[in-house]
């Protein structure tokens, strides 16, 4: 916007005041030479008065050639004021331009900053879906090929199956379910099972005991719809059998060779069970039951199937269903676990472990079976923990001499020398855990 009162303003009003003065100084000039020149023409006996009248006119040409004068330097003023009013709006005009050229420069580097962005957005977006693209059209391709792959072994199935039909059933084992190619699973009817003519007992079997058949055939006919846990494992070739010498007879699955027939390496009292729900009718001589059949099994590898099934680590007491409540467990299981962290080399994977050491399974269903929970009260896994360190503590403090007078006559920790027991102890001492020493610390009086 224009400046309200630029630098010439002051000097165009002194110069109009001035104009103004010489106006009236040469008005009045005017009007004393008229008077003198009829004071001329007349005749005049007073000189003063004359010269009083000359003195004025003098004067006035005085006050008139000052007034010029003022005016002269007044317009000189105006030129100057002039020169720096058009100085200042060059540069009041050229700051504006600075101005202008400044924000349009800022305003077009944040557009380029903008558009820059914008495009390496874009192509990113544009590789991103170009790299989706590729990833379904090579989906695509190769759910094309498993189709073809599909089609081919559809077809050359159904070219084997054409040429070489398989054999879905047996004669003894029933309904050929799986060939694993080192077993075969088959669906056999219960009474071919718990046939002895057919069916033999391997001769390193475990003693069969006919009261724990007759559980199992109890609890089985209580159900609604039968069912038998597990699969019954059966062996074909030259092991023993319970009652039999060795000898050759031809192969229910290989024809001709040196057979001692089908015998039951695993699930005897199964079988036992089964042959009480026959007598009793409670399922049907064609009721199929699961079995696995090993071919071609002689001694040794009967040995090895019967100790590889019944090495697996059997179910505690305390981790069968409906046993513990299960935040008792799993403070059980927490409180072991965290033990067994402090003191790692004191726990053994085995469940016969020798002392000091201990098994961690063993340990906790020694502990649930003292019912140490309930006794002390013990509500969460810390207490738990800190119950089970306080006790440690205090097996710290025997001398070697209460040891050996604490010392079980029986179960873990009364066998072997007195020699080995203080070994054992020593090492117990050196890592500073003693639980595993015995369990005799689980009778401890209620708190």
């Amino acid at each position: 916007p224009p400046d309200p009162d630029p630098p010439a303003a002051p000097a165009r009003r002194e110069r109009d005041v001035a104009l103004d003065r010489v106006a009236d100084l040469e008005s009045t000039t005017a009007s004393l030479r008229a008077s003198v020149t009829k004071l001329e023409g007349k005749t005049w006996s007073d000189s003063d008065q004359m010269r009083v009248l000359r003195d004025q006119l003098w004067r006035a040409n005085q006050d008139a050639a000052d007034a010029r004068v003022a005016l002269n330097a007044v317009r000189e003023d105006l030129k100057h004021a002039t020169r720096r009013e058009a100085d200042l709006a060059v540069r009041v005009v050229a700051a504006k331009d600075e101005a202008v050229a400044e924000v349009s420069a800022r305003a077009q580097t944040e557009f380029d900053q903008l558009r820059m962005s914008m495009e390496e957005k874009h192509t990113s977006l544009l590789a991103s879906v170009e790299c989706k693209v590729a990833k379904l059209e090579a989906t695509e391709a190769k759910a094309r090929g498993l189709e073809a792959a599909l089609a081919a072994a559809e077809t050359k199935l159904a070219e084997t199956s054409a040429e070489k039909p398989v054999a879905m059933s047996h004669e003894l084992y029933g309904t050929l379910l799986r060939d694993f190619g080192y077993k075969k699973i088959y669906a056999m009817a219960a009474a071919n099972l718990v046939s002895k003519d057919k069916v033999g007992i391997y001769d390193q079997q475990r003693a069969f005991r006919a009261e724990r058949a007759q559980v199992i055939a109890r609890e089985k006919a209580k159900e609604a719809v039968f069912s038998l846990p597990g699969v019954v494992t059966l062996a074909e070739g030259t092991a023993a059998v319970r009652g039999k010498k060795t000898k050759k007879k031809s192969s229910l699955l290989f024809g001709a060779s040196a057979n001692t027939g089908a015998h039951i390496l695993d699930g005897q009292h199964r079988v036992g069970a089964l042959e009480i729900l026959l007598s009793q009718g409670v399922i049907a001589p064609d009721h199929t039951v699961l079995v696995e059949v090993f071919e071609n099994v002689d001694d040794a590898r009967a040995s090895e199937i019967f100790t590889e099934i019944n090495a697996a680590q059997p179910v505690r007491f305390v981790d069968m269903p409906g046993v513990a409540p299960p935040d008792v467990k799993w403070m059980l299981e927490g409180a072991a676990q965290r033990i067994k962290e402090l003191y790692p080399a004191m726990f053994s994977a085995s469940e016969r472990c020798k002392i000091p050491n201990v098994n961690l399974d063993v340990l906790r269903e020694e502990l649930f079976s003292a019912e140490v929970v309930n006794r002390f009260g013990i509500a969460d896994e810390d207490a738990f923990v800190t119950w089970l360190e306080g006790e440690n503590a205090k097996l710290a403090q025997r001398t070697e001499k209460e040891w050996l007078e604490a010392r079980p006559k029986r179960g873990r920790g009364s066998t072997g020398s007195e020699e080995t027991y203080l070994k054992a102890l020593a090492k117990a001492k050196e890592h500073g855990f003693y639980l595993g020493m015995d369990f005799s610390w689980l009778d401890v009086t209620d708190a």
